[in-house]
């Protein structure tokens, strides 16, 4: 039972909380039925021992302290949904009587999710984009797919422009070999974008076994700090020599492809794509327009900041799993930016302010307008995704998951509210 609240911040609660005997009872029971489980009672059979005896046993505290996170959990529950309250992230608990025999009493401090009061965004009005594909967008595209298709053929020759090379390369600074610096069978194609620049231009004119030293500026934004826009020294050596064929833009080039009749369908058809994913980057530029515009029309109530360190944790935990695919470590990357995490984190504090609004308001938004995703639309992407791996046990299972069950729930009910917010406020 709740026995006081208490007002600390305008988010931010303190309850102290009272678990009578009625409520510790069942919970004392479970905890008396696990030790029993646990150890061997002469007469009883485990889990079988009761109360008073386990008590005999191993002492009344030993049961409360088993019993006490369950007790503290069903008290604190109750209180929150019988009190109606919009709590956020874990209480913080302090427990004031904890003596056998007597209730158990607690303090639990607690962050509301801050209420927020929305301006007028149905009158918000935006202008959509009008989509405009260019030829040299199709044309690039074209030019993609016939890399893709490219023909290599091994050649006793020069190396000249637009070849490929696979070559060794020793790298060293100040005339010291550089650590991880040796690289073999390494393939670029020459005259390509290529991250330290000017350097495949050095291998033209080479032949497969001749060497090559050079020096070359590294990166500004190279990963190892102590290198970047240092000269570096490298020793190459080509191993192979290709000649890159590009196949003949023709009708027999779009009908090999396997599901076009002609070049012009093939290029009516990346037209087509070309339009889709730029009408894709518009909805999702209108969305954030929209938003914004939203957030900065609402007031809210002051952000815990327990929400703030939250969403600046996940965010960091984001850019550390792109680092990560990229192939460097958080350690080098913060080293190259000279920040801590602790100073990254304060750089993202406006970043996460601003998600933190953006759901704030779209919660808002989808209780005043009652729009949420109803069973059979969940159901319906989880079998969809079902159907996708069909064989792969761990994914359904994550698929299947509650916790998955919650995130659908909440992206299918966001794009409604998105799908609504457009159709009012996008001008046609």
């Amino acid at each position: 039972m709740l026995k006081e609240i208490k007002k600390i911040k305008e988010t931010q609660l303190e309850l102290i909380c009272e678990a009578s005997f009625e409520e510790m009872a069942p919970c004392l029971n479970r905890a008396t039925k696990r030790i029993s489980q646990r150890i061997k009672i002469h007469g009883f059979r485990p889990g079988k021992a009761p109360y008073e005896v386990v008590k005999k046993e191993i002492g009344e505290m030993d049961i409360y302290q088993e019993a006490l996170d369950e007790i503290i959990s069903q008290c604190y529950f109750k209180i929150v949904s019988d009190e109606k309250l919009r709590v956020i992230g874990q209480p913080k608990i302090d427990l004031q009587i904890f003596v056998p025999g007597q209730p158990i009493v607690f303090k639990a401090t607690i962050d509301l999710l801050p209420k927020v009061k929305l301006g007028d965004y149905k009158k918000n009005k935006i202008q959509k984009p009008k989509i405009e594909i260019r030829q040299t967008q199709v044309d690039d595209t074209l030019k993609d797919l016939q890399k893709k298709r490219v023909k290599e053929t091994l050649v006793n020759r020069e190396v000249q422009n637009e070849d490929k090379v696979n070559i060794n390369i020793e790298m060293f600074f100040e005339n010291v070999p550089l650590e991880d610096g040796q690289i073999r069978d390494h393939s670029l194609v020459v005259g390509e974008p290529y991250f330290i620049a000017g350097f495949s231009e050095k291998i033209i004119g080479l032949k497969d076994g001749e060497e090559k030293e050079f020096e070359l500026k590294m990166p500004e934004n190279y990963y190892k700090k102590s290198l970047a826009n240092k000269i570096v020294k490298f020793k190459v050596k080509v191993n192979k020599v290709y000649q890159l064929d590009l196949p003949e833009l023709n009708d027999e080039f779009a009908i090999n492809l396997g599901q076009f009749k002609s070049l012009n369908d093939l290029t009516a058809q990346i037209k087509n794509n070309l339009e889709i994913e730029e009408n894709f980057k518009i909805k999702e530029k209108m969305r954030e327009e929209i938003l914004e515009k939203i957030i900065n029309q609402s007031s809210f109530e002051e952000i815990p900041d327990s929400l703030i360190e939250s969403e600046t944790n996940k965010m960091f935990s984001e850019l550390e799993e792109e680092i990560m695919k990229q192939g460097m470590k958080m350690d080098d990357y913060l080293s190259h930016i000279k920040k801590t995490k602790l100073e990254l984190e304060k750089d993202f504090l406006l970043g996460a302010l601003k998600r933190i609004k953006a759901i704030l308001v779209m919660r808002e938004i989808a209780e005043n307008e009652t729009v949420q995703a109803v069973e059979s639309e969940i159901m319906g992407e989880i079998n969809e995704l079902l159907k996708t791996y069909p064989t792969d046990e761990k994914i359904r299972e994550r698929i299947q998951s509650e916790s998955f069950r919650r995130h659908l729930e909440i992206e299918i009910t966001n794009r409604k509210i998105f799908d609504f917010l457009e159709e009012i406020c996008v001008e046609k």
